[in-house]
């Protein structure tokens, strides 16, 4: 690629990202603005920051549907991961009695509409008093993102090459001392890129968190909704709401871009 079309494909991408980003930018102005300039028309670039918007979300308790969220999604991904990893790994090495009809039922967990799901987990939960529960949620996020969990999984699984898992069960190895020492370090880039969108999954997730959740244990997306009063909508606190969202999983993201990058491209080529 010679240097004109370098900066021509640079330039496109700048563009590209600048659209991307737009809306992100224009909630950062938004977070500072003041009520009185927030939809003035024409639209004030210059204008006095203010930290109004920030001291409404702290006094309102969205601090702690932060924290809620981030330990939730948290700990239904660990779970997912944990149970997720060696069924993975089982439905992809293993010969069994109707495998695929088994995988094709997990699976099906994750096709239906979640209106659909919602209604029996909420009767069910009724029943068993877990309802407006960490348990209960915690449960409940685990359910829909395991099967999503084994089934990106065992592509990665079925990509590895068979032949290292041979080669040290013929040193004598068992099958556990296998998985822990040869298939699981060669997965780590797989694993860490399937959790991370199990983590999103879950930390944008509405409908569960609203109908199993209640006042005791509320996400962020359920507490957004507070936002929209009987003088209108509180549109600085919702750009503040919506910046503050974004950082846990920014941060994730880019802590672990090296490993979500190999996770993805693992098995995209083959020698």
């Amino acid at each position: 690629m010679n240097r004109k079309s370098s900066l021509v494909w640079t330039a496109v991408a700048a563009v590209y990202a600048l659209l991307i980003l737009f809306p992100v930018l224009w909630m950062g102005s938004m977070m500072v603005k003041p009520a009185d300039v927030m939809f003035a028309r024409p639209t004030e670039f210059l204008f006095t920051p203010t930290l109004a918007n920030f001291n409404y979300v702290i006094a309102e308790g969205f601090a702690w549907n932060l924290l809620t969220s981030f330990v939730l999604c948290s700990i239904s991904t660990a779970l997912v991961v944990l149970i997720g990893t060696p069924a993975a790994y089982a439905f992809a090495r293993f010969e069994m009695k109707a495998k695929d009809d088994l995988f094709l039922f997990i699976l099906a967990t994750r096709m239906g509409p979640p209106v659909c799901l919602v209604i029996p987990f909420y009767l069910i939960f009724a029943k068993v008093g877990l309802l407006d529960t960490f348990t209960g949620l915690t449960l409940a996020y685990l359910t829909f993102n395991l099967s999503f969990y084994v089934w990106v999984l065992r592509s990665f699984c079925r990509d590895l090459p068979v032949e290292l898992e041979e080669a040290a069960a013929l040193e004598g190895w068992s099958r556990p001392q296998i998985f822990w020492r040869v298939t699981l370090p060669l997965l780590r880039s797989g694993i860490v890129a399937t959790s991370v969108l199990c983590f999103i999954f879950a930390w944008n997730e509405f409908l569960f968190a609203f109908m199993l959740g209640g006042d005791r244990i509320q996400t962020l997306p359920v507490a957004i909704p507070k936002l929209i009063t009987a003088q209108g909508v509180r549109w600085g606190e919702v750009a503040v709401v919506g910046i503050v969202a974004l950082v846990p999983v920014l941060t994730v993201v880019l802590l672990l871009q090296r490993h979500i990058v190999r996770g993805l491209t693992l098995g995209a080529v083959k020698g």
